[in-house]
């Protein structure tokens, strides 16, 4: 039976999306223990989605160039290339990563080079299958093959909708890799189809090839016109992506939803609407409603995050619809999706690689939102401004108002200097030390990550979170009188200003076998510095340390070792902004941090501390998976100079820990405990979202 071609071709370009797609979450997801849990992960990887997309349409329009008879032959070799690389990785990211030393110095370079090793060949090979097969296509059958464009980006589209409802919930990442492995080598076998169909019209002599559109200084323009349309609307995809998953946390489905925009903006665009004269006026209120909300209040997140995902979707809609509009013939068309992934490479490229490089804070967004607002203004219709303006007029107030919206980026760059003394910002995000009379504070993005009185006689009392009537407080203030005379070993996964090391005593008694130590585990050595450079807790306190590098990984390393920490109070409190690093918050993890504990009375606080995220039920279920008696500390910090209020949930195998007078008057209501544990193969964000309603 003769299979139609319409229907091939189908098959190849769905298969081929769908898996192109499923596997950038997936990977994804294996990157973020590796680096911290950052979410800069998926900000580089879309650098390199968008890198391999390119190379793979390179490979197209080389491809094309090629006779007719040797095309389908050099591409079933690269078919059975990519076979053989992905029975040889496994499509690991993890076992790939740690070969690059280099990776932690430079950690953008480590995400692209485990993503290359891994995924490389087989992801070039799946991004080449849109433009050749609707090339292969059009040749074959005379006809504009654009329907077969609309159905990639839906498959892309299922995909991605696919993974954080269906696949992550329910198939554990392992398994995930075992069944992506097995439907690409369905895809392999339709697209070694689709190759001999072509191959077998070639060879029959019944293929013409149209000529290509003449080159012309009005072409080039075009082109260049292509690459530019096609870059905001990526440098808005990542930027887009990188501000709500920094705020929230940098899991696949934060990832997932501004990506889906972005197809669907493709969907409708290659389908030939979106042309509305109100398209434009949409892109212009998306971006000042956006730009309302920048930056927004707690209360406004949910109407931040709407109107973020708004002027992405208006972006991508009004610049992908003048895409469709100056599309080519069938022979131009390897060239045109060439140029077009040129330009979201370049754009991912400007929001991802680029601003920690230049700015000291999350600057790129409003940079995107200034140059959406100068664009909008640009596409106006006449129709939308008054009569009596004649076109002259009109072009002087497009400027205009291009100019004004490119002045408000600066006056929100210059409105953020404030009291600011020192801003940096590298792949793990931003850091700001701010002095004011009477403290000296560090934020991470807009989260305080400790504060230093300014008044020496004050500079050894803990502050913020860590105040003694805190739950990690308590827990020190327990060993403390616990061990007596003997030194106190403290680990803390997340360094801050180090405000934990003000409970280190110094002097203690001759007869003390050890003094006491603090051992911060800190992925960021950039945060080392400012706490030794602008704080002085880790300097009184000779006992203290800091070892750079994910906690996690670390502490599995000692482990390997037989290093085990033997700590008194093992303190996890490596959350960035308001992220939260989940590799940190699994079963496996938990499981790390108890065999680093000395004894069934040493304690386990995590700080659950979140705008957004109730993290008490996952805690929960975790401790009642490995048998630890549990008890969530809320304090206000009213009753201390310095303090603010804090969320610790704090666990011991000793139930008697919590009966002691250091935990009088401690405990709070808890949570229920989540239904299912998260571990390394299974987390779901759903159930801990805790967003303020707009109308609450």
């Amino acid at each position: 039976m003769r299979i139609p071609l319409y229907a091939l071709s189908g098959a190849v370009v769905f298969s081929g999306a769908f898996l192109l797609f499923a596997i950038q979450p997936m990977a994804g997801k294996q990157l973020l223990p590796l680096f911290g849990g950052a979410s800069s992960v998926w900000a580089t990887s879309l650098l390199f989605f968008t890198t391999a997309l390119f190379i793979g349409y390179l490979y197209v329009y080389g491809l094309a160039k090629l006779p007719e008879r040797t095309q389908p032959l050099v591409h079933a070799g690269l078919i059975g290339l990519a076979l053989l690389f992905t029975a040889a990785s496994a499509i690991s990211v993890q076992d790939v990563s740690v070969s690059f030393p280099w990776g932690e110095r430079f950690p953008a370079l480590g995400v692209l080079a485990a993503l290359a090793v891994s995924i490389g060949i087989p992801y070039v090979l799946l991004a080449s299958t849109g433009p050749l097969v609707q090339y292969w296509h059009g040749s074959l059958s005379g006809k504009a093959p654009y329907s077969l464009y609309a159905l990639s980006n839906a498959a892309s589209l299922l995909a991605l909708l696919a993974y954080p409802f269906l696949i992550e919930p329910v198939i554990a990442l392992r398994y995930q890799r075992g069944a992506w492995i097995a439907l690409f080598a369905v895809y392999a076998l339709l697209a070694a189809a689709s190759a001999y169909v072509f191959f077998s019209r070639a060879v029959s002599g019944s293929l013409e090839r149209p000529l290509p559109e003449p080159a012309s200084r009005e072409e080039f323009f075009r082109r260049v016109l292509w690459v530019a349309l096609a870059s905001l609307p990526a440098f808005m995809l990542v930027a887009t992506t990188t501000q709500i998953t920094q705020v929230i946390a940098p899991v696949p489905l934060l990832w997932v939803v501004p990506l889906v925009l972005y197809l669907l903006t493709f969907i409708i665009a290659f389908s030939g609407r979106g042309r509305s004269i109100f398209t434009p006026l949409l892109f212009l209120a998306s971006a000042l409603a956006a730009w309302r909300f920048t930056p927004a209040a707690h209360a406004d997140l949910a109407l931040q995050i709407l109107s973020y995902l708004g002027v992405l979707f208006f972006c991508g809609l009004a610049c992908h619809a003048l895409l469709y509009r100056m599309r080519p013939a069938v022979p131009s068309l390897p060239l045109f999706y060439l140029l077009l992934s040129l330009g979201g490479a370049l754009g991912a490229l400007a929001a991802s690689i680029l601003p920690p490089l230049l700015f000291a804070d999350y600057w790129e967004f409003p940079l995107g939102l200034a140059l959406s607002g100068a664009l909008s203004i640009w596409l106006l219709p006449d129709a939308f401004f008054p009569r009596i303006l004649d076109a002259r007029r009109i072009f002087i107030a497009k400027i205009v108002l291009m100019l004004l919206a490119a002045s408000l980026f600066a006056r929100l760059v210059l409105a953020d200097q404030g009291a600011i003394a020192v801003a940096s910002r590298n792949f793990y995000g931003n850091a700001k030390v701010v002095f004011d009379e009477n403290f000296i504070s560090l934020k991470h993005g807009t989260t305080l990550h400790g504060t230093q009185f300014a008044d020496a006689a004050a500079a050894r009392l803990p502050t913020t979170y860590y105040t003694p009537g805190s739950g990690v407080g308590r827990a020190v203030l327990f060993e403390q009188g616990a061990r007596g005379a003997k030194g106190v070993r403290v680990g803390i996964i997340g360094l801050g200003a180090g405000s934990l090391a003000a409970y280190c005593r110094p002097g203690l008694p001759a007869a003390a076998q050890e003094g006491d130590a603090y051992v911060f585990y800190e992925i960021d050595a950039r945060i080392e510095r400012i706490a030794r450079s602008y704080f002085s807790y880790l300097s009184h306190c000779e006992g203290s340390e800091a070892r750079i590098g994910d906690g996690r990984l670390i502490l599995e390393a000692e482990r390997e070792r037989g290093a085990l920490g033997a700590y008194d109070v093992l303190a996890v409190d490596a959350f960035s902004d308001d992220t939260i690093p989940v590799h940190l918050l699994t079963l496996q993890a938990f499981e790390l941090y108890a065999a680093h504990l000395r004894s069934p009375e040493s304690i386990l606080a995590v700080h659950i501390s979140n705008r957004y995220l109730d993290l008490g039920p996952v805690v929960f279920r975790l401790a009642a998976e490995l048998g630890f008696n549990a008890a969530l500390v809320a304090d206000s910090g009213e009753s201390t100079p310095g303090g603010t209020p804090s969320n610790w949930v704090v666990l011991s195998k000793d139930a008697g820990v919590f009966h002691s007078t250091a935990f009088v008057n401690a405990g709070s209501f808890p949570p229920a405990p989540a239904e299912r544990p998260w571990t390394d193969d299974y987390s779901s964000l759903f159930p801990a979202l805790d967003i303020p309603k707009p109308w609450e």
